[in-house]
């Protein structure tokens, strides 16, 4: 949240970002200007946080300190912790002006901020989550790696003293320049059943609806069109919406009605939700852990599981999990493993547009299309995924040749091989890997040439065979122990 008096000669007025279209429009009528002004600006007279302060003295736009609000609004503890932090550093130098700083929000993975740098195992998850976005399941569990990250990042001498912690930064990962001072790079902030792309120009702004009227005029001044007559609209996401109304939907898109589309979104009545909708991903995942008889419980938004005798394991919704108890075993690797799988499918989806086919029903969203093949997905919340692979035909305009599944796993690597982009002699099969486990784990058992990093080495391969082979179609063969 950011609070801020601005002025507009000679009247001042103080006002929180972010807030709404309506609340904004009050401010302006307080500031003497125009309330339907589309692109209002004034000057920061102060500013809070206080890390903000370059701005004070500045005249600014208005619109872009409101998306920065948003911005910061949807930033957990520590990447508030490390976006003030940047602030205050000089040696950053992300440069001065609410178009670097708007920039900063979308480049934090340039920056590792470590508070604790006692626990060097954590220093190393830490930084390593910043900058990758993400680990692998042996990564994640790999303590003398990630000691040694945490130890490499300490030892080398560029941490920069802050009230916040000790910063880093991650001179290998560039500064990108998302926002170019006039569109805004898009952000979903309200989690709006509807988003829709307007492009004028070879530029883009991402409207989430329903929305008030001005919120779409904003984005048609900023790219520089006369009327969102002259724009092209494209619906990128739809959520929450009865099939009846998405058919409709789809119908107003053709006709570049975005006001139109607006109204009819606006029909829908949400208000029955008194709670923000679950995300995909919980529900999935809520599923997925009913379906393998875990226990657990929300707590503060996430999902709380009992695993390997009283341990516990906590779920974030962005498919991260943690060890909430020590001496975690089998069961919260098996979670691990279903969470970054479930987590992985439910973004993707959830960005992803809608399958343009001719006569095809059902609500399906391109996953991914190579050199004629197509990998697609519908979802239903009682019913959960369905995925499927199709063959374009010759013209372009509908698929054929459906498969279908409800694996995730399989469906990719059906796609990659139906679409070339793995050859499939290359591959090996479910059988033919069990196989080779069993052949590993028997020459690892009963060859005695073999010295201990042999054998270590045959322990790795039979567990990454293991780890994607189903539980069910694991044969019984002579385990690796030493």
């Amino acid at each position: 949240m950011i609070k801020a008096t601005i002025q507009s000669s000679p009247y001042c007025t103080e006002i929180t970002f972010p807030c709404t279209e309506t609340e904004l429009s009050k401010k302006l009528g307080e500031l003497g200007m125009n309330p339907e002004h589309l692109a209002p600006m004034a000057t920061v007279i102060k500013i809070e946080p206080t890390k903000l302060s370059m701005l004070e003295d500045c005249e600014v736009s208005l619109d872009e300190l409101n998306y920065l609000g948003k911005r910061l609004d949807g930033m957990d503890k520590l990447e508030r912790k490390q976006f003030l932090a940047v602030l205050s550093c000089d040696e950053a130098e992300i440069g001065y002006g609410l178009k670097n700083i708007i920039n900063l929000t979308d480049n934090l993975a340039r920056y590792t901020l470590i508070e604790d740098t006692d626990d060097l195992e954590r220093v190393g998850l830490i930084h390593m989550l910043n900058a990758r976005g993400g680990l692998s399941e042996s990564e994640y569990t790999n303590s003398e790696w990630l000691i040694a990250e945490g130890t490499k990042l300490l030892e080398s001498g560029k941490g920069i003293d802050t009230e916040y912690g000790k910063l880093f930064i991650n001179e290998d990962i560039p500064f990108e320049e998302k926002f170019n001072g006039t569109t805004l790079p898009p952000y979903l902030y309200n989690g709006s059943p509807v988003t829709v792309d307007i492009g004028y120009m070879g530029s883009t702004e991402m409207v989430e609806l329903p929305c008030e009227d001005i919120s779409i005029k904003k984005a048609v001044c900023r790219l520089g069109a006369d009327s969102a007559s002259d724009c092209k609209i494209e619906i990128s996401t739809f959520t929450d919406l009865p099939d009846d109304l998405r058919d409709k939907v789809m119908a107003i898109e053709k006709n570049k009605d975005i006001f139109g589309l607006n109204e009819l979104v606006k029909t829908v009545d949400f208000s029955v939700k008194q709670e923000k909708p679950k995300s995909i991903f919980y529900r999935e995942m809520s599923k997925w852990l009913r379906e393998s008889k875990f226990e657990f419980f929300e707590k503060d938004g996430c999902m709380i599981v009992s695993v390997d005798d009283g341990a516990e394991a906590k779920i974030y919704n962005n498919g991260t999990i943690a060890a909430l108890t020590e001496n975690v075993g089998d069961e919260y690797h098996d979670i691990l493993r279903a969470a970054r799988c479930i987590y992985e499918y439910c973004s993707v989806y959830e960005k992803a547009a809608p399958l343009k086919a001719e006569g095809l029903s059902g609500n399906y969203r391109c996953l991914s299309e190579f050199n004629g093949t197509v990998l697609a997905a519908k979802y239903n919340e009682e019913y959960g995924f369905e995925f499927v692979t199709w063959g374009r035909t010759y013209d372009g305009k509908a698929v054929c040749q459906g498969n279908y599944y409800t694996d995730y796993a399989a469906a990719k690597e059906n796609f990659a091989v139906r679409s070339g982009l793995v050859n499939k002699d290359k591959m090996f099969s479910t059988e033919e890997l069990e196989s080779i486990r069993k052949c590993i784990n028997f020459t690892a058992m009963y060859n005695d040439d073999l010295n201990f990093d042999d054998c270590d080495f045959l322990k790795k391969i039979s567990e990454k065979i293991s780890e994607n082979i189903p539980d069910r179609q694991q044969n019984e063969a002579p385990e690796i122990s030493m």
